[in-house]
């Protein structure tokens, strides 16, 4: 039985790729003269909140309150959009399973988005996110501060499914011991789910059929 569901928050949730994507190309053009490319912004994509924007940035400045205001500032103005049914699921479950959130970015983007798309946060028992831990994803030891809410009530990891997008998602939280679900809204990791047969859905839909036989 299943009685705690874990998810990653970008490119899971809501659809922050295809939104920062388009964030950073204009800020990187209006503030910086610049065209930055998709392949540099893949290769920062995931890291933690500040070395991401120091990967894409720090050429320009090393003055990290400089580039989180800009950024916030750029972000403001290309709300991002949930992916269809993920925060209708959570709500339709709230009294079956615990939800969480656990994701690279920082805690301030994180909040202000959910506030944005007027998600309650309570339906989540924890959101952490950057701020709470000095290791990250792929790191399995990301999951040790969460963990020790649900393990404070009685709930093991063999309880507590993970649900992410990406294979550092699937190698953090299989590392360290829970089970895992892919979600691809898109084909850029389906090929890596299918080589080693790590199960994955395509949507909330089929997640909610998927995770139905653990109730």
């Amino acid at each position: 039985m299943i009685k705690a569901i874990i998810f990653d928050y970008d490119d899971t949730l809501v659809q922050t790729r295809k939104t920062r994507y388009n964030t950073i190309y204009k800020l990187s053009k209006q503030l910086f003269d610049t065209e930055i490319t998709e392949r540099e912004i893949d290769e920062a994509w995931g890291l933690p909140a500040e070395v991401f924007l120091l990967k894409l940035f720090g050429r320009f400045s090393s003055d990290i309150n400089y580039l989180w205001n800009i950024y916030i500032e750029f972000s403001k103005k290309d709300l991002n959009i949930p992916h269809p049914n993920a925060f209708e699921y959570i709500s339709k479950y709230q009294n079956i399973y615990k939800f969480g959130i656990v994701t690279s970015s920082s805690e301030k983007v994180v909040h202000r988005e959910l506030n944005e798309l007027q998600i309650n946060t309570d339906l989540f028992f924890q959101i952490q996110t950057s701020d709470h831990t000095n290791v990250h994803k792929p790191n399995p030891d990301v999951f040790e501060p969460i963990f020790v809410l649900l393990k404070n009530e009685n709930i093991d990891k063999k309880e507590i499914f993970y649900i992410g997008d990406s294979p550092a998602d699937f190698e953090s939280a299989s590392k360290f011991g829970f089970h895992f679900l892919g979600i691809a809204h898109d084909n850029r990791h389906v090929d890596y789910f299918q080589r080693g047969e790590i199960p994955f859905v395509r949507n909330f839909l089929e997640l909610e059929n998927y995770l139905k036989k653990y109730i």
